[in-house]
């Protein structure tokens, strides 16, 4: 299969130098394991929340297409007593809106989990909403402080930003040789926690600086940074932003290697940094399934519903989290009143003890931090 331009593993990292690694299972492509049963006149929704429309769409669409890929799949096989629908909610990444959307899906009488939401500071700012009612929630921010928030109904799905930002530093001086960093965020959630510990863990470099993403000229900035001459520069925030930065840096001058995170890894990052795109790297709690043994029929589905780049940036972790409440909800009858259905998705994730899906396996502790280290960062590169 021909992919269109796209960032290509480099990879994998452990916290002190590159390892190789492989992970999955040739037997076990993460599917729900229900054997069907009889026919029950019932209905569950799984919601799923993020940015679906907007600048941040080309990030939040990928995620959206692994989970809705997982609840076709398990009406396509029968995997569950009841017929599954999937409940979108488009906050468009913004903290401000996502509230009465959360609030919306935990007044859904069939709801039984939310595969989301997709960025830290939507997630910190309706974790209250999804815990209060009893709803587990799932998703991909990564930001490290969520854990310490009490959400009794939260399971994150991927590696936080303390392990990535421990990993990044260690790439920097290990992989790249080291020298003169300079640091850059954009000062939302995610940008900042992943930036700063980046930042803490070198220990000496030059930063941050800060730039504003409701802007598109960071020419301040640029010479902020050019000033300081750096071989490296680390950026964390998303694609809107990086892409544009990238190419006003160039156009400024400054040749230092660019390295960013899984916020700026989409294939809209390309149009956006033009030319200046060859060669820039990112970091990513996110493996490729297309390199993945017994990922394949995962990969082929997904490449044949949503089109050759697919599937993208997180798909295939949230397709995994998709698949572990429909393995929960393979075990009840249907008849259950929806509380007693959604406390039995939240024992099912607290139990969790290495299930295997298509892009790990998961198991969480208490507080629903993902149980993972830095064999689940991954480089990627332009």
């Amino acid at each position: 299969m021909i992919r269109s331009k796209f960032w290509v593993l480099i990879a994998l990292l452990s916290a002190l130098s590159l390892v190789a690694a492989a992970c999955g299972d040739d037997d076990d492509n993460g599917t729900a394991g229900g054997e069907g049963g009889e026919d029950i006149d019932c209905s569950w929704a799984i919601g799923t929340m993020g940015a679906l429309s907007g600048d941040f769409a080309s990030l939040g669409g990928p995620i959206r297409d692994g989970v809705a890929f997982a609840v076709d799949q398990a009406n396509e096989n029968g995997d569950v007593p009841c017929e599954l629908s999937l409940v979108q909610e488009d906050s468009q990444g913004n903290p401000d809106q996502a509230p009465p959307l959360a609030q919306s899906l935990v007044e859904n009488e069939e709801l039984v989990a939310v595969a989301g939401p997709y960025f830290s500071g939507e997630t910190l700012a309706v974790g209250e909403i999804f815990s209060e009612s009893g709803v587990l929630f799932s998703g991909t921010g990564t930001n490290e402080t969520i854990d310490e928030q009490g959400y009794e109904t939260w399971f994150r799905a991927v590696a936080p930003d303390n392990i990535q930002g421990e990993v990044a530093a260690s790439y920097i001086e290990e992989g790249l040789g080291g020298g003169n960093v300079a640091v850059i965020h954009d000062n939302q959630d995610y940008s900042k926690g992943l930036a700063d510990s980046v930042l803490s863990n070198l220990g000496d470099a030059e930063g941050p600086f800060i730039i504003n993403p409701e802007e598109t000229d960071y020419s301040s900035v640029v010479q902020e940074v050019r000033d300081a001459d750096p071989d490296i520069i680390f950026y964390g925030g998303y694609t809107p932003q990086a892409g544009p930065l990238l190419q006003q840096l160039t156009e400024a001058g400054v040749e230092a290697q660019f390295l960013s995170d899984d916020g700026s890894k989409d294939p809209s990052f390309g149009e956006l940094a033009g030319a200046s795109a060859q060669g820039a790297q990112v970091t990513c709690p996110c493996t490729d399934p297309t390199k993945q043994e017994g990922a394949s029929e995962f990969v082929e589905g997904m490449s044949s519903e949503y089109g050759e780049n697919a599937p993208g940036t997180f798909a295939a972790d949230m397709f995994d989290v998709t698949n572990i409440i429909i393995e929960a909800l393979s075990e009840l009858n249907g008849d259950e009143d929806i509380e007693e259905v959604r406390a039995h998705v939240i024992e099912y994730f607290a139990n969790a003890d290495g299930i295997e899906g298509v892009a790990k396996s998961y198991s969480w502790e208490d507080n629903g931090e993902f149980v993972g280290g830095p064999e689940d960062i991954w480089v990627y590169e332009w």
